[in-house]
C-alpha cells in the first residue's frame, strides 16, 4: 500500500508549527522522517505516530506536583543593572569599592551573590551588574538610593 509523503512545508501547515521546528523534531527523533534527495519527507504513518504521541502525552500526563513555596528563597535569583553617567573614573571606582566592601562583609541571609563592574571611559559611563537574592538586591538598591540622597 502506497502511503502519502508530506514535505516540511506541508507538515508545518498541518501541525501549525514553524518549518524549522519540524526539522528540529526530525533531527531529535520526535518525528520519524526520511531524506529523499535533499528534502525531508514524513509518511502518513509517521505523522500519525507523532500526533498520537503528542495527544497521549497531554492526556496521560502525571498529576502536577504542588509547588514547594518553602524552598522558594533558595531557588529565586534576582538581577539588577545600575548605570551611572560618571564625572570621572575615581567616582566609578569608589562606588565599585564600596559595593565590593558590602559583599565582603555581607549578611549571611543574602545567600549567593555576585557583582560585576564595567567602566567605559570613552562615554564616561559605569555599569554595575548585581545578582543575588531579593533581600540582597534590595539592600544594594537601598545603598544606591542613599548615595543619591547624599548632599555634600
Amino acid at each position: 500500500m502506497e502511503q502519502k509523503l508530506y514535505s516540511i512545508a506541508e507538515l508545518a501547515g498541518i501541525l501549525k508549527l514553524h518549518p524549522k521546528t519540524i526539522l528540529r523534531f526530525i533531527h531529535e527523533g520526535k518525528i520519524k522522517g526520511r531524506k529523499i534527495g535533499r528534502t525531508w519527507m514524513v509518511g502518513t504513518q509517521e505523522l500519525k505516530e507523532y500526533a498520537h504521541a503528542e495527544f497521549a502525552e497531554t492526556e496521560a500526563a502525571a498529576p502536577r506536583e504542588k509547588p514547594d513555596y518553602g524552598s522558594l528563597p533558595e531557588r529565586i535569583s534576582v538581577s539588577a543593572v545600575v548605570e551611572i553617567d560618571e564625572q570621572n573614573s575615581e567616582e566609578a571606582s569608589r562606588i565599585s569599592n564600596s559595593l565590593m566592601a558590602m559583599l565582603n562583609g555581607k549578611d549571611e541571609s543574602w545567600g549567593k551573590t555576585r557583582f560585576d563592574f564595567f567602566y567605559y571611559p570613552e562615554i564616561r559611563k559605569a555599569k554595575y551588574l548585581i545578582y543575588g537574592s531579593p533581600k540582597f538586591i534590595s539592600a544594594i538598591l537601598n545603598t544606591f538610593d542613599l548615595i543619591c540622597s547624599m548632599k555634600e
